[in-house]
């Protein structure tokens, strides 16, 4: 099985719990386990995409 971290400011970052993610046609097929973040990774998040806002909101549509 796999297991998803958090892609924060181009980091994949690893969380303290993960919850798993079943096929929802055969709740015996687990897909993977995807990282719950905490609060703060909710932060980081938030300010790595503070931080890129500038640039990226200057960029074109491609």
């Amino acid at each position: 099985m796999s297991r998803y971290d958090n892609l924060i400011n181009g980091q994949w970052t690893a969380a303290d719990s993960y919850s798993s993610n079943t096929n929802p046609s055969d709740l015996s097929d687990v897909i993977g386990e995807y990282a719950q973040g905490n609060a703060a990774d909710v932060h980081a998040a938030i300010a790595a995409a503070a931080a890129a806002f500038p640039a990226w909101s200057t960029s074109g549509i491609q």
